[in-house]
């Protein structure tokens, strides 16, 4: 029934919905990360004062029972789900420790996981945040991750990179308040679709923490849904110069619904609008900067750079007054494509290192009017679905 509605529009069974819950919203676990692929389930991360972290479990633990259950010859999936359990409910596990002989038990009690979605690196003064997808803890994240960074350059932080490339999307809600982190004031998003309370207006709150410290956003043909929201925002209000493909244009809003046999309907109910007021829907991002089929060579960024104000002629109009046509004219100026290429990152670097060429950069977009929808509250359960997330975090 579902299928020939639209593409994004979808039923779960209760299994398959217990996992996107979990991935959105965090479940009952111990803190760990499992290697799967060999079915040994040797343990490869333990999250900071995790439950897991706090009993003594360590990085290269290999678990071998479960309540006393062996799991050899068991599913992956299935170790996964007897890991999880109410929070506050504990589970037993038997470990061998490389290095020591015989096995060790461990009795350790659940708590509220949610799996990590950001991680963060530096460059000197520039900090990078590869954002893997939008739930519950992403925005949480990404400003701990800033307030580290800050505090490790004594408060002269020269850039900060959003990587979004390959990005599904997950919780709008995260879109948009990591959006506001960076915004001052004005639209972030908005949603429109044949139901009034499909219509709703996100805008910046005023207290973003860094509101002036320069951005660039990354993104490819993966990225989609709440990435391209935070693309959008960020360029269309001319905060962040955008680098690397067109994404991939899944602009629409699903409505999630729990079912009474704990199975979840997903309903597409809106589409979602820019700042600037196009569509999002097959439209997506074009990139400030395109790096579209080109090599990683030094000859290459600088080509790259040397294009910054001498944008294509449809990339040079305001985005909400092209129409379908335009717009495939100008997303085939930047085809999509996939993979996160090195020679993106060296050019926001370069980008950031330079204020006048960062300045020049933010001036070759020039979008022009904002939505008009009125301001409401949104509800709780809209997501815009754009993927499933790795269900190997315990």
């Amino acid at each position: 029934m579902t299928g020939v509605l639209d593409r994004f529009s979808r039923y779960a069974p209760p299994d398959e919905a217990r996992d996107q819950r979990a991935a959105r919203d965090g479940f009952g676990g111990i803190g760990v990360t499992l290697e799967t692929a060999t079915n040994d389930f040797s343990i490869t991360e333990v999250s900071a004062q995790s439950p897991a972290a706090r009993a003594g479990i360590r990085i290269g633990d290999k678990i071998v029972a479960i309540d006393g259950t062996p799991v050899a010859g068991r599913r992956a999936i299935d170790i996964v789900h007897l890991l999880r359990g109410p929070i506050g409910s504990t589970v037993a596990l038997t470990i061998e420790r490389p290095g020591v002989t015989g096995t060790r038990d461990f009795r350790v009690e659940r708590a509220l996981v949610i799996v990590p979605t950001v991680t963060a690196s530096r460059d000197g003064n520039i900090v990078v945040f590869r954002i893997a997808s939008f739930n519950q803890s992403t925005t949480q994240r990404v400003t701990d991750g800033i307030a580290e960074a800050q505090h490790q350059a004594n408060g002269h932080l020269a850039g900060i990179v959003l990587d979004l490339r390959g990005d599904p999307g997950g919780l709008l809600d995260q879109a948009v308040t990591l959006s506001d982190l960076f915004i001052t004031k004005g639209p972030i998003i908005a949603t429109t679709g044949r139901h009034p309370a499909s219509h709703q207006y996100f805008a910046a709150t005023g207290h973003g923490i860094a509101p002036t410290t320069p951005l660039v956003v990354l993104i490819n043909g993966g990225s989609a849904s709440a990435s391209e929201i935070v693309a959008a925002a960020l360029q269309d209000v001319g905060r962040a110069v955008v680098i690397g493909s067109s994404s991939y244009g899944k602009g629409t809003v699903q409505t999630v619904m729990h079912l009474p046999n704990d199975g979840e309907l997903t309903l597409t109910w809106a589409r979602l609008v820019t700042p600037s007021g196009y569509f999002l829907q097959e439209h997506g991002v074009v990139p400030t900067l395109c790096t579209s089929g080109l090599t990683d060579t030094d000859s290459s960024v600088d080509a790259t750079l040397r294009r910054i104000g001498d944008p294509p002629a449809e990339a040079a109009r305001p985005r909400a007054s092209l129409d379908d046509a335009a717009w495939s004219v100008l997303r085939k100026t930047c085809p999509t494509q996939q993979g996160s290429p090195a020679l993106d990152l060296k050019i926001a670097e370069r980008v950031l290192s330079d204020p006048s060429r960062y300045s020049a950069a933010l001036g070759a977009i020039h979008p022009a009017g904002v939505s008009a929808l009125a301001p409401q509250t949104p509800p709780a359960a809209l997501t815009p679905v754009g993927g499933g997330l790795s269900s190997s975090s315990q």
